[in-house]
């Protein structure tokens, strides 16, 4: 028969067409990827890097968040804190998550809850080291936390703290945020798991550019605008798609936080979200469609000004009541509301009605009723602990509700608050038996009394909220900020905040500036803070332990002391460590054990006088006068003038 002329192709053929044609886009890509990486196009970017000179040590990156702000040139930056990289056994590894509550905004350091927390455990379990490492900063969210999470449980966590929710809808790429790579979590999830590939970082942004046409980048320093920079959308209704789109975004990536520490085995405890309710009025109030906005806006002026004007308060919560009854979406009435039935000693329906005003407010800086829902629910499932932040805040609040007794704007607790916050904590962890070695309780009282935030960080502080509030939304759009700073002051302390806020020196030198100056005052007790502040900041470094421990000799707290100095030797063996550990043995009479301390210290200088001479007075105390005559000879050859090395030259002869 003749050969067949069907023009149909071989079976095996055409499976290897498919395969070709598919290679083709798989090959361009592992092409392009790889030509980028050649031209050095983009960078890696891991949560946590070694500390330059201290390389057993490591820090959180400070450029990290460029994950999250592809087409920014400043970002936010996680506050410097740092840990062993080498975890030792014995020590409790805490992580905190969140944003820039968490982070301790605007007082960061001491003033944040994770150092307070840090100081109190440290206490509690002495002989067990304690790290609480805050991995938080300002204008990110759930997807920032989901991010870190592999990376933190690298580190071999005993327990992560959680306090976030509040920028879920205007941090980086969030639904409303002007950082975004669209309000699919799905999507964004992706771009994040993708984040190492110089393609997808080229992608991400390329897509961050076009979606900023028109928008000031993210900056950071610029602290008065930074909240309009992040914001998209200004106008979120409660109930509307993208609010319910923000709590989705929340609800799925906490969900999966959550079930990825518990399957590492990492406890979590995280925290509700408390803002001030009583005293911080809606940003944006907006009303239903159909409204009659200029007859409600007629209304809400009379109600202002009979509220104002001093009009009974029943009288016009009756008025208050008939407008929520045509529009029950705005927030206005609900705020004034619950002014109204707080002048009526009305405390309970009070506060249900600045949640009411809370929930309603469009511009959603703060997190709505549905997120702590949201966090219960979430924390159920994997038996995560819930910790009521939002409940101790209110317990220590007038009136049960939250308000600027605790908080220095919209949701930024004070010093007193983020106290409370971290109490919060604190008593979770030890209800829950979540830290070993627990030998004592710290009061509260106690706690209070022993934190480590100084007078320029509470002025730094004060510095920052009076900037932040001085421009949109707290004041209207386009309001330059009045804030100024003192370009000079006579007094010390506030120089010395003002040149930390203007960045002129770093804060280690501004703390030292701070102690020498309480020195001068024989102010030992704000001395010691501001050196202690340094040690908890800095604990890879020597000298802030030695600094801490000369101050403690001077308040007599000799056995504090002696702990202090060896702590600056384990760091680094230098002759003033030695030197300073010989004359506290010396005062507890232990010449004994002083002499081979000041010897090593004589040996490493030679020229201290003040070694020298300790080591006549421990040598005379054992005995050994030969010894203690050649020593005090030495000293006398130094400074002939030294009157108590004549005197004990003169003892010793006698």
């Amino acid at each position: 028969m003749p050969r067949s002329t069907s023009s149909e192709t071989p079976v095996g053929h055409t499976r290897l067409f498919s395969a070709l044609m598919w290679s083709i886009p798989v090959l361009f890509f592992a092409l392009l990827e790889l030509g980028l990486r050649v031209v050095g196009y983009g960078e890696t970017l891991p949560l946590f890097v070694p500390i330059k000179g201290y390389e057993s040590y490591l820090q959180p990156s400070d450029v990290v968040a460029r994950r999250f702000f592809p087409s920014s040139g400043v970002v936010p930056g996680i506050p410097f804190d740092s840990f062993r990289a080498q975890k030792d056994s014995s020590t409790t590894r805490i992580f905190v998550q969140g944003g820039s509550t968490a982070a301790g905004f605007p007082f960061y350091f001491g003033g944040s809850f994770a150092d307070m927390l840090e100081q109190r455990l440290l206490q509690t379990a002495p002989d067990r080291p304690v790290e609480v490492i805050n991995t938080a900063m300002a204008a990110v969210n759930s997807y920032t936390l989901l991010d870190f999470v592999d990376e933190i449980i690298e580190q071999d966590p005993d327990i992560v703290l959680i306090y976030a929710g509040h920028n879920e809808y205007y941090g980086a790429l969030g639904v409303g945020s002007s950082v975004s790579f669209g309000r699919s979590p799905a999507l964004v999830r992706m771009f994040l798991a993708l984040d190492n590939f110089r393609t997808v970082q080229a992608l991400r942004t390329l897509l961050g550019k076009i979606a900023s046409v028109g928008k000031r980048e993210v900056d950071e320093n610029a602290a008065s605008t930074l909240m309009e920079q992040v914001v998209g959308e200004q106008s979120i209704p409660l109930d509307s798609r993208l609010y319910r789109a923000g709590l989705d975004q929340f609800q799925s990536n906490l969900r999966r936080i959550l079930a990825r520490y518990a399957k590492a085995g990492v406890p979590v405890y995280i925290g509700t979200l408390a803002s001030n309710l009583r005293d911080h009025r809606p940003f944006i109030s907006g009303l239903s469609t159909g409204t009659d906005a200029n007859a409600y806006r007629e209304a809400l002026k009379r109600i202002n000004d009979a509220e104002r004007g001093g009009e009974e308060a029943s009288s016009v919560l009756d008025r208050v009541d008939e407008l929520i009854a045509v529009d029950s979406h705005a927030a206005d009435p609900w705020f004034i509301r619950g002014r109204l039935l707080l002048r009526l000693g009305r405390d309970k329906e009070a506060l249900t009605a600045f949640v009411a005003a809370r929930d309603r407010d469009q511009l959603r800086f703060r997190a709505p009723t549905a997120m702590n829902e949201i966090i219960r629910t979430e924390a159920a499932r994997t038996d995560a602990v819930v910790v009521e932040t939002e409940r101790r805040l209110a317990d220590h609040s007038t009136d049960g509700i939250i308000g600027s007794d605790l908080m220095t704007e919209h949701l930024h607790p004070n010093i007193s608050g983020y106290f409370q916050l971290s109490a919060a904590f604190y008593d979770s962890l030890l209800k829950t038996n979540a830290v070993p070695g627990v030998t004592r309780v710290v009061s509260d009282e106690s706690a209070r009394s022993e934190l480590l935030v100084t007078a320029i960080d509470s002025l730094v502080g004060q510095f920052r909220v009076q900037q932040l509030t001085g421009s949109w939304p707290f004041q209207p759009k386009g309001t330059l900020s009045r804030f100024q700073l003192p370009e000079e002051s006579t007094d010390r302390v506030q120089q010395i905040a003002v040149d930390l806020y203007r960045r002129k020196v770093p804060r280690n030198v501004a703390l030292d500036e701070l102690r020498a100056y309480y020195l001068s005052k024989r102010d030992y007790h704000n001395a010691l803070r501001a050196t202690l502040a340094v040690v908890q900041r800095y604990p890879f470094l020597a000298s802030p332990y030695l600094s801490a421990a000369s101050i403690m000799v001077e308040q007599r707290r000799l056995d504090e002391a002696l702990a202090y100095v060896d702590a600056s030797l384990d760091r680094a063996v230098t002759a003033e460590a030695l030197g300073l550990k010989g004359s506290v043995l010396l005062a507890r009479n232990e010449a004994a054990a002083a002499i081979p301390i000041l010897e090593q210290a004589r040996q490493l200088d030679p020229s201290s006088v003040p070694t020298e001479y300790n080591l006549a007075g421990a040598y005379a105390m054992m005995g050994r006068r030969s010894d203690a005559l050649q020593a005090i000879e030495s000293v006398l050859r130094k400074e002939p003038q030294n009157q108590a090395a004549s005197a004990l030259r003169s003892s010793l002869l006698r």
